[in-house]
């Protein structure tokens, strides 16, 4: 009986045996599908769903799932060619796993004013999932490609990635992810992003380094970003910083930004930068500083400039949205052309661009030590891109002071041309660019100004001037301008200048002054006007020789008669000269002198010739001046006529010759004249003076 009982125990544990055998061999012959219903269950615990995968192989130490596709077939949130699961027995049994190993995968990732979606995957990111805590371990990716949706655009995310648990996050980083914007026209060229993201329930943080891959060119740094975001409170801030050096062989604009390669810009110098964003309930903001040093723009409407100062940058994007905005602040515009064009400024104020449409309203004012602060224009300018339309508008009021704020202060090609300015200009500028097409227009008043230039002293100059182009300057048609006083060798008063900028340049229509009761006339007799090189012709027009020896008062001389004629004249190297022409009396008169020269006569001749001039009564008086106005002319005098005191009234036809500083014969009347010649006694009769006429100045 005892054997029998032992016999049964023996065949019943045999029994058992057979049926763990069979049951451990349909479990390994069914363990891919159990491990496919168990993997199933869990994602589908965690709200992950659809799900289709297959698992290729599993073993006591791995197993390998391929085909996997996370969503809809059609357009997965992720798919994976190969996952490869390592493990041990004992691991296995209490949940956890070594380690994960991916091929090739995608995953797609919108940002949106509602925040982030992975789609699928959103219970992983919002932490909703049941099922208990998910224990990831190290995952590496041999190449993940991540396509990111944006309302600003799309982009893709493609390279290697490694997530490791840390403490209750998982990290994500990697030594290289690409990131490239689609579309046939990129508006900037490929990224590299180098760092980490973690992961913590629904925080993420990020701690990377941003660079640009040019075509060519070794990688440029761009920037280091930190940042982190609460995807369940939907807010967020990031920081980021970094510098460049633009150079015409290196790192430009358009290789960073091929959208900016229309503007053609040509960029050398430094700048640093640091940036700041903040998230809120899906709007974002976006607060930039940027420190330029010697910055240079070449090959520019206005030339070669450098920047130097501080640029802050501002945008808000999502349902509370801002304009782009950019605030100037002391921004140091430095001349690189030489000779200098101007001499430094400094720009302020903001540009802002809404939607296609950009406008700026700056300042404009003065860099130099001696006037920094001088305000020199004020700019409201806009340009609608879509439209190919724009407009600049400038104006200011300049109140000039000598040795200071003036013309070649501020303009220094016009250096020792134009000094000694004073008075007031106010002016208005305005351009239009329409479909390629510039006009340009301006006007410009002058109170009260003065100056000197090589040429002539200059005060009291009023009036307002209408161009109709300032690129190149055209006046709208003959501008006419009031000066009090204009010395170019003679003293002028009270003149009006009437003058037009042409083709040919600057050209004098009419400049005439009230000059000895009669008129100084001054055209240009050239093409234009430059400061080295002109032509005008003066014209004398019935100078009455009483009031004009009043005004010059040499001691001893009075005459009667009006003059008239002209003198042609030249600018050289700045200085007018005279080149004589022909000046000569209208009708007949009387020339007195008994000055100091005619009690100083030492020769027979020089005493025959101040007699005569003592009472001299001529029928013809024709003369010319010639020589540099601002240093020594000659006049020459031709006289003909009779002294009824002398000879009984016997005819001279006299020839002088006098030489001396024009300035000090029209302003001080102090200089001697000599006698060059006197022509013989004419042998042809002469009619003697009328009978009844007197000498000037003196009762009949």
């Amino acid at each position: 009986m005892l054997k029998s009982w032992k016999g049964r125990i023996l065949l019943f544990f045999c029994a058992f045996l057979l049926l763990a055998g069979g049951a451990a061999v349909y479990v390994w012959q069914q363990r891919a599908p159990l491990a496919e219903e168990m993997i199933g269950r869990v994602l589908a615990e965690r709200g992950i769903a659809p799900v289709s995968f297959r698992v290729s192989f599993i073993g006591l130490r791995s197993i390998t799932l391929t085909d996997i596709v996370i969503g809809p077939e059609s357009s997965p949130d992720l798919a994976a060619d190969k996952v490869v699961v390592s493990y041990s027995l004992g691991e296995l049994l209490s949940g956890n796993v070594q380690s994960i190993s991916v091929g090739e995968a995608r995953a797609r990732v919108r940002f949106s004013g509602e925040g982030i979606s992975i789609g699928a995957l959103d219970p992983l990111l919002e932490g909703e999932g049941g099922g208990g805590p998910l224990r990831l371990p190290l995952i590496d990716v041999e190449h993940v490609v991540i396509d990111v949706e944006t309302p600003r655009g799309n982009a893709v995310l493609a390279g290697p990635a490694t997530v490791r648990p840390a403490e209750t996050a998982l990290a994500i980083s990697s030594d290289g992810v690409q990131i490239s914007e689609l579309g046939s026209q990129p508006r900037f060229a490929p990224l590299l992003a180098v760092g980490q993201v973690r992961l913590n329930e629904t925080d993420i943080e990020v701690d990377a380094d941003l660079s640009s891959l040019i075509e060519g060119s070794d990688d440029v740094s761009l920037l280091h970003i930190e940042g982190r975001y609460d995807a369940k409170a939907r807010k967020g801030t990031a920081e980021a910083k970094g510098a460049l050096s633009f150079s015409g062989e290196g790192v430009t604009p358009a290789r960073l930004l091929p959208v900016l390669k229309p503007l053609y810009l040509d960029v050398e110098g430094d700048v640093d930068y640091a940036a700041s964003v903040e998230i809120d309930d899906g709007n974002v903001r976006v607060l930039a500083d940027a420190t330029a040093r010697g910055l240079s723009l070449r090959q520019t409407a206005a030339g070669s400039v450098s920047f130097t100062g501080d640029v802050r940058f501002s945008k808000t994007f999502g349902d509370a949205a801002t304009p782009y905005r950019l605030e100037l602040v002391e921004v140091k515009a430095t001349d690189l052309a030489r000779p200098e064009r101007f001499a430094p400024v400094t720009l302020e104020g903001p540009a802002v661009m809404d939607g296609s449409l950009i406008e700026a309203d700056l300042v404009v004012r003065s860099a130099l030590p001696a006037i920094r602060g001088a305000r020199l224009a004020d700019i409201d300018a806009s340009y609608d891109r879509t439209a190919g339309k724009g407009r600049v508008h400038a104006n200011a009021s300049i109140a000039f002071k000598p040795d200071k704020l003036e013309l070649q202060t501020i303009l220094p090609v016009l250096k020792g041309v134009v000094t000694r300015m004073k008075g007031e200009a106010t002016y208005s500028a305005e351009a239009r660019l329409d479909e390629g097409n510039l006009a340009t227009w301006g006007t410009a008043t002058l109170d009260n100004v003065g100056f000197v230039a090589s040429a002539a002293t200059v005060e009291g100059v009023n009036g307002t001037v209408r161009f109709s182009s300032l690129f190149p300057p055209r006046t709208n048609g003959v501008q006419v301008l009031s000066v009090r006083v204009l010395e170019a060798g003679v003293p002028l008063e009270n003149g009006k200048i009437a003058f037009e900028f042409g083709r040919d340049g600057l050209k004098i229509v009419d400049a005439s002054w009230p000059f000895a009761d009669g008129k100084l006339v001054l055209v240009s007799s050239g093409r234009a006007v430059t400061a080295s090189n002109a032509e005008f012709m003066l014209t004398v027009d019935n100078v009455d020789l009483a009031t004009l020896l009043e005004i010059v008062d040499v001691p001893g001389l009075r005459a009667t008669g009006h003059i008239g004629g002209s003198v042609p004249i030249a600018i050289r190297n700045g200085d007018p000269v005279l080149l004589d022409g022909a000046i000569a009396a209208k009708e007949e008169g009387i020339i007195v002198y008994r000055g100091g020269a005619a009690d100083a006569a030492s020769t027979e001749q020089t005493k025959l010739l101040t007699d005569a001039l003592q009472n001299f009564h001529y029928t013809e008086l024709e003369g010319g001046l010639s020589g540099n106005a601002n240093g020594n002319v000659t006049l020459r005098l031709n006289l003909r006529g009779a002294n009824p005191d002398l000879y009984d009234g016997y005819p001279f036809a006299i020839n002088v010759k006098l030489e001396g500083s024009l300035a000090d014969i029209l302003r001080r009347g102090t200089v001697g004249f000599r006698p060059l010649e006197l022509i013989k006694e004419q042998s042809n009769s002469v009619s003697p003076p009328a009978a009844d006429e007197t000498e000037p100045g003196t009762e009949p």
